[in-house]
């Protein structure tokens, strides 16, 4: 994937940041921290699918990670 049409997501996601920056600061300590670990996860997803070559769909990777918490169906 060309790295210039993921830069607009990781400019989105600063620009996020940047506005919600006073209401993650007056957060609670938890929220504060849920936050920060979400940003940190999405800017190394974006630099994980950039720098490698090979085929591997995260999205993917990170249904079965949360299917390990999900019941198991009917």
């Amino acid at each position: 994937m060309n790295k210039v049409f993921l830069l607009p997501l990781l400019l989105a996601m600063l620009f996020m940041y940047l506005i919600d920056r006073k209401s993650i600061r007056d957060a609670p300590a938890v929220n504060r921290w849920i936050s920060r670990v979400l940003y940190v996860i999405s800017i190394g997803v974006w630099i994980y699918g950039t720098s490698t070559k090979s085929t591997v769909y995260v999205a993917t990777w990170l249904a079965r990670f949360i299917d390990m918490w999900l019941p198991p169906t009917l």
